[in-house]
């Protein structure tokens, strides 16, 4: 693999992106700059924070490069539908898919999408949170949160080594 190629919205999909780049020595660079850095075709590992179910940058990154593997970036805990459906919603079919916990810092959205993540946890909250994962999703919504740990990209690291040529 050449490099870590990344989509970040409010700095958590970057942080991850910085770690992985320093726990395996492949550069880091934000989608938009890698085509200074990279040829098309290159091959990448590629990162994105999910709104909507959609890993942010994931399909114009695979259509300029080689992705090898995929990590999507999100707040929800992960369960046994949760790479199962980021698959299907973004067309991964054979590539190695993670979900890395990431976070939210309200002070950097826009008032429409703090309006937004305000009405997704008072839905989830009128619901009746199934568990505790779903009631501290709430709290990040409203107040933020921060889920980055080092730690968390062991089993991508194992994968990015065991794929360098």
């Amino acid at each position: 693999m050449k490099a870590i190629v990344y989509e970040s919205n409010t700095g958590f999909t970057q942080k991850y992106a910085f770690m992985l780049s320093e726990k395996t020595g492949l550069p880091a660079y934000l989608l938009e700059n890698a085509k200074n850095e990279l040829h098309k075709g290159d091959e990448i590992f590629f990162l994105g924070w999910v709104c909507a179910g959609k890993i942010s940058g994931y399909a114009k990154a695979a259509k300029i490069y080689s992705v090898k593997g995929t990590a999507a970036v999100g707040i929800m805990f992960p369960d046994e539908t949760t790479i199962p459906q980021l698959r299907e919603n973004n067309k991964i079919k054979d590539l190695p898919l993670f979900f890395l916990r990431g976070g939210v810092a309200p002070e950097k959205l826009s008032a429409i999408k703090r309006k937004l993540l305000n009405m997704i946890a008072n839905t989830v909250e009128k619901a009746g949170p199934k568990n505790e994962g779903e009631r501290e999703v709430i709290d990040v919504l409203r107040i933020g949160g921060d889920f980055v740990r080092p730690e968390n990209l062991d089993e991508i690291v194992a994968f990015i080594r065991g794929n360098s040529n």
